[in-house]
């Protein structure tokens, strides 16, 4: 409710004189506020600059959540830079997966996509045998021969005296091989069940490549001879995913190609590999193609994806957040 209006009495000489006393004692207490800081209304900082300061009130970043913007950047460059490189191809037979880990972004063109092995299984069957024997020096001298040609010079006949003279039911055994290295979408060809044919996917292959060449499920002995192997392949195996690596990179890598006669002759070809392997960040990549007229040209096509993969898992994904 609104006060009434009182008319004001004749006292502002008494009033004049009182507001002068408070206003002397209120300006020599604000002084001493000024002079001495008891810490009301500010910092010594405010009180000196004659401004308020400000505190951030914004969380620090996640570093995953930014891992995780970054890697999705990365992914998209790689979607749109394979893609733009098979429509250049006007094939319609060709089709490509791809897969590239360099320990902190992973990314993958078509990478659960099965494809037919050919002979990248051979790394597969290499971890099977040096599991099998347990230590390096219990291989029989056959094996290791056999092992040797298997790899280094991609020799079926080789392949064959180990994956048919390790075990009594290489089958079974191969087939259980899948599951004990964690290879979730990797299974043989029915109903031959050849091993060339064995179908796989670009990511298992990484897995492949992660466990053959660094410890873990293999010892570090092991884990030498898959380096040794894979490192020192022969002149005609010197193809694949080496053309993405740098001047002086050490490579792992094994190769397959085939004919799948079933589809008039079309190629199968793919490269799997680690590059810089033995830095502090090495590149695992896998190339898987299908669809070409030739291995020529399934070569060429696996080199170029090779480069175009290195490209973008070298871009840096955080050099817009600089300042």
């Amino acid at each position: 409710m609104p006060s009434k209006h009182v008319k004001p009495h004749r006292r502002w000489p008494f009033f004049a004189v009182l507001a002068g006393v408070v206003l002397i004692a209120a300006t020599i207490y604000v002084g001493r506020i000024g002079v001495e800081d008891v810490g009301i209304g500010g910092s010594d900082e405010e009180a000196s600059t004659g401004e308020p300061v400000q505190e951030s009130t914004s969380p620090e970043p996640d570093p995953e959540e930014l891992r995780l913007a970054a890697e999705g950047e990365l992914q998209d460059q790689l979607d749109a830079e394979v893609a733009a490189y098979v429509d250049a191809m006007a094939d319609e037979n060709l089709y490509v997966s791809v897969a590239v880990d360099d320990g902190e972004f992973h990314l993958d063109y078509n990478g659960d996509e099965q494809h037919e092995s050919a002979s990248i299984v051979k790394t597969e069957i290499l971890m099977m045998m040096l599991v099998e024997y347990g230590t390096v020096d219990q291989i029989p001298d056959w094996a290791m021969d056999a092992a040797e040609l298997m790899i280094r010079d991609s020799d079926n006949e080789a392949t064959n005296e180990i994956f048919f003279g390790c075990w009594d039911d290489p089958h079974a055994a191969i087939r259980q091989a899948h599951i004990d290295f964690g290879l979730e979408n990797t299974e043989p060809f029915e109903p031959e069940e050849r091993w060339g044919q064995t179908l796989t996917t670009a990511n298992d292959q990484l897995t492949v490549l992660d466990t053959a060449l660094f410890e873990g499920t293999l010892t570090a002995e092991q884990v030498a001879v898959s380096r040794d192997l894979m490192g020192s392949l022969s002149d005609s195996q010197q193809w694949g995913v080496n053309a993405a690596a740098e001047e002086d990179e050490t490579v792992w890598m094994k190769n397959g190609w085939d004919v799948r006669e079933v589809v008039d002759g079309e190629w199968v070809v793919n490269s799997i590999g680690v590059i810089g392997g033995d830095t502090d960040q090495p590149i695992e990549m896998s190339i898987m193609t299908g669809g070409s007229v030739s291995e020529e040209e399934g070569i060429d096509r696996v080199e170029d994806l090779a480069e175009i993969t290195r490209e973008v898992i070298d871009t840096d994904p955080y050099a817009g957040d600089q300042p």
